[in-house]
């Protein structure tokens, strides 16, 4: 508690020049470790401790940086070769609505991440105050698509927020303009009430969108002659990096590149077999705070997935070789990855939100939290569990073979 920077603190500068946009990290352990119950674990511990059994506890937390800036990668290059020094990472969609009222958006990124095509319907669904099932989400390929750097460093749920927002901004005013010549009333006198454009203060007033859309598409002669008034509802939105800034020209820091900071904290219990080298979760919690939460069943997801990941590094996953170079675990026969029954029963997920103050709906990224504290409070719970030995873990994967071997080691 006593290194975790306090609330005050943000925009909290780091020496390499990146900023930690926001968070409450106290919050954050507050939850994890009522949620774990470390004292409850420890009396657990004392007793197993008396029937010769090894339980042990970790905890961790580490932050999670998202949404990087292409400004980022300057660092791989030498100052005297810097390389290809791009500044722009941007997201983009196209928004159209047909004459039904159906709204179709095309992702200029490919498929992965925390499922775009939930995210993205659930903000144009909300925005335009429609049904879920009035948005039909689609593809761009690599003809058609334009300006979508695409999901990585727990980004897109962040860009593609942005743009989809941009781009229903430009829908909702070229829409609250047509029905305004409709309904014989200014623009600012309208609002959005479900799916229909209607008059602020007087209740039947109105014109579906689906009204609206089609006299756009067919009837252009109703309207004002001028171009705000054409044809069609559509639009194209790019939107480009929240919060960056430019690399030092004497390369003293790396300028403001990846600053939209989640937090987490993990907890765990695990029991470990010093006769086989077995280690059995018995408990994990996860508490995240990715900001603003968009849609936590995927969010859950994403921090469970990434755990799994995180477990296959800290006590399966090695490449193997032996003395002449040649790799021994060149198969899933040989190289084992965690399936549902290394996982433990339940991995309970928890979230504190601290919205950040520089994205739309102040989201952060989420992507890679789990894989991040898996690893290290799985070893720190080994170790607690061994501590009567001497036990100090400096490497994974911890296999059974492996812990075996620094168990005999340690005189157990």
């Amino acid at each position: 508690r006593h290194n975790l920077i306090q609330p005050h603190e943000f925009p909290y500068v780091i020496p390499s020049g990146n900023v930690y946009d926001i968070g409450n990290y106290q919050a954050v352990m507050d939850k994890a470790v009522e949620m774990f119950d470390v004292e409850g674990w420890r009396r657990k511990q004392a007793e197993a401790k008396l029937e010769g059994r090894h339980i042990g506890i970790g905890l961790v937390a580490c932050q999670e940086r998202s949404v990087f800036s292409s400004t980022e990668f300057w660092s791989l290059n030498p100052p005297e070769h810097p390389g290809f020094t791009l500044s722009s990472s941007p997201e983009a969609v196209a928004i159209r609505l047909d004459p039904t009222g159906q709204v179709f958006v095309q992702l200029c990124a490919p498929f992965w991440g925390n499922s775009p095509e939930t995210v993205v319907t659930q903000i144009v669904a909300e925005a335009l105050t429609v049904e879920p099932s009035d948005v039909s989400i689609g593809y761009a390929d690599t003809d058609a698509g334009f300006n979508g750097t695409g999901p990585g460093g727990s980004r897109y749920t962040v860009m593609v927020a942005g743009a989809v927002v941009k781009g229903v901004r430009t829908l909702r005013e070229k829409l609250f303009r047509l029905a305004g010549h409709m309904l014989e009333c200014g623009s600012g006198d309208l609002e959005l009430r479900g799916g229909k454009v209607g008059v602020k203060g007087v209740p039947g007033k109105e014109k579906t969108i689906a009204e609206v859309a089609s006299a756009a598409q067919y009837f252009r002669l109703n309207f004002p002659d001028p171009p705000e008034f054409d044809n069609g509802l559509e639009t194209t939105a790019v939107y480009d990096h929240p919060l960056t800034t430019m690399p030092a020209a004497d390369g003293t820091h790396l300028g403001i590149c990846y600053p939209i900071m989640g937090h987490m904290v993990h907890a765990i219990a695990v029991e470990v077999d010093t006769r086989t080298g077995q280690v059995k979760i018995l408990d994990y919690v996860a508490v995240h705070d990715c900001g603003t939460v968009v849609n936590p069943m995927t969010l859950a997801g994403h921090v469970r997935g990434g755990t799994a990941q995180g477990i296959g590094t800290a006590l399966y996953e090695h490449f193997r070789y032996d003395e002449s170079g040649q790799l021994l675990t060149g198969s899933f026969a040989d190289y084992h990855i965690p399936t549902v029954h290394e996982m433990p029963a339940h991995i309970r997920v928890g979230h504190v939100e601290t919205p950040s103050p520089y994205t739309e709906y102040g989201i952060k990224g989420g992507g890679e939290g789990g894989r991040m504290a898996a690893p290290p409070v799985i070893v720190q719970a080994i170790e607690d569990a061994l501590k009567d030995l001497g036990v100090q873990l400096s490497e994974v994967p911890l296999t059974p073979r492996r812990l075996r071997e620094i168990v005999r080691a340690a005189g157990g």
